[in-house]
């Protein structure tokens, strides 16, 4: 497993951090002169690989091993584009992904300043208990927790926030195999999950009395406020005259960005270590690909659409989870979700107008109400298609399910070492 960890520098006096300023604003010139000579020679159809002009130029000033990590991140990113473009040409793209880029510069086009970022080789740095040991004789005193630890640690990138004025190191771990912990109980058991905007997760376990619902009201809600601070900001920007940009309100754009993210965290968290300790061994998750391109030709409103495509980042939750499950030894795999809404899980029909308001879902055959997203978990944990349909079912379809809300700066204990 990689794994990074993250620590916030604390440069003891000025002449420190200006090295640092210097050091990366030299990687950064050096990307960008390799970067340019790249994308002029890939425009005019000639595409060269040779970087042992900027190599030489820069080696003494950011150090040869850090001239050679520069390097490979600009001949990763190029890799990455040319990949791309195979997939491109072979039909293979995402639907969401509609253009390839060449890669870009190290420069924020908003601000127009460099991206200051350092590159140190693997072998090249020391970690201990108070200091990061980097080469030039530079000891930085660090803060924050060494989480994760493995016989191989990869390339140690520092990156100036100019937000916050501050320096963070990324840490690449390699962590072994063997899982943090283990599933206790049947090793067969599984879980289903719904994924959605105002339950952000829906689940049954097998065996379970009750379904669950980790709520994301409070997610939305803290959302939607930190959306019109914004709305408020900029239109004051625009009545007096002022630029589209501002540090002020990139500032409220990540905090809102931040404030999302810990409380998704929260909610996945408890419902992966709720997993572990019912004995779960594998996470069977519907598919909600596509589902943006879905909505904009259905037309739901100007609410619904911001909900869908600005709010709900399915792609981030998706990613979150696979992390937190492989922690835990935990299985995860995905499985195809369409028509599990609509369809009904009792009689196995499709409903005109079955799913009404508040997230009820009637079934018109047997006169039987119930969640509308427990129905859509019921449709994921069995089969639809073909015949016969899932008509013995438990009276967890139409109990109450357990609701689970995530407050604001709540946290759940990560897994021990």
């Amino acid at each position: 497993m990689k794994r990074t960890n993250i620590f916030k520098l604390k440069p003891a006096i000025k002449e420190q951090e200006q090295r640092l300023f210097e050091l990366a604003d030299n990687c950064a010139r050096m990307f960008n002169e390799i970067n340019y000579k790249r994308r002029q020679s890939f425009f005019s159809r000639n595409f060269d690989w040779n970087t042992d002009e900027s190599y030489h130029k820069y080696k003494k000033v950011i150090g040869s091993a850090t001239a050679q990590q520069v390097t490979r991140k600009n001949n990763e990113a190029w890799k990455s584009f040319f990949a791309l473009l195979r997939l491109k040409k072979q039909g293979k793209l995402p639907r969401q992904i509609r253009k390839v880029s060449p890669p870009g510069y190290w420069k924020d086009r908003k601000t127009g300043k460099r991206v200051l970022m350092i590159l140190i080789r693997c072998n090249c740095y020391k970690l201990s208990e108070k200091y990061l040991k980097l080469p030039f004789g530079l000891k930085v005193r660090w803060k924050g927790k060494n989480r994760w630890e493995g016989k191989k640690q990869g390339r140690l990138e520092i990156r100036y926030d100019d937000l916050s004025s501050r320096w963070y190191a990324y840490m690449p771990v390699e962590v072994e195999r063997k899982p943090l912990h283990q599933p206790t109980g049947d090793k067969k058991k599984k879980a289903y999950v719904d994924l959605g905007i105002i339950n952000i997760i829906t689940s049954w376990i097998e065996g379970e009395k009750r379904p669950g619902i980790y709520s994301g009201s409070t997610v939305l809600s803290d959302w939607w406020y930190w959306n019109e601070k914004i709305g408020e900001y900029q239109s004051n920007m625009e009545k007096n005259g002022k630029r589209k940009t501002s540090k002020r309100l990139r500032k409220l754009f990540r905090k809102r960005k931040k404030r999302f993210r810990h409380l998704i965290n929260t909610i996945i968290a408890r419902f992966v270590k709720n997993c572990w300790e019912k004995g779960v061994s594998e996470i069977v998750i519907g598919d909600v690909k596509n589902i943006r391109e879905n909505s904009r030709k259905k037309k739901k409103g100007r609410k619904a659409n911001a909900m869908i495509n600005n709010f709900w980042s399915f792609n981030y939750i998706y990613e979150r989870l696979r992390t937190t499950v492989e922690n835990y030894g935990i299985k995860m795999r995905k499985k195809e979700e369409k028509y599990t809404s609509k369809t009904c899980s009792l009689c196995g029909k499709v409903h005109r107008n079955g799913r009404k308001h508040r997230g009820l879902y009637v079934c018109k055959t047997h006169g039987v109400t119930m969640n509308a997203d427990v129905n859509g978990v019921a449709n994921i944990a069995n089969p639809i298609f073909p015949k016969p349909y899932w008509r013995d079912r438990d009276n967890w379809l139409v109990t109450q399910p357990s609701v689970v809300k995530a407050l604001i700066f709540t946290t759940v204990k990560p897994p021990t070492l």
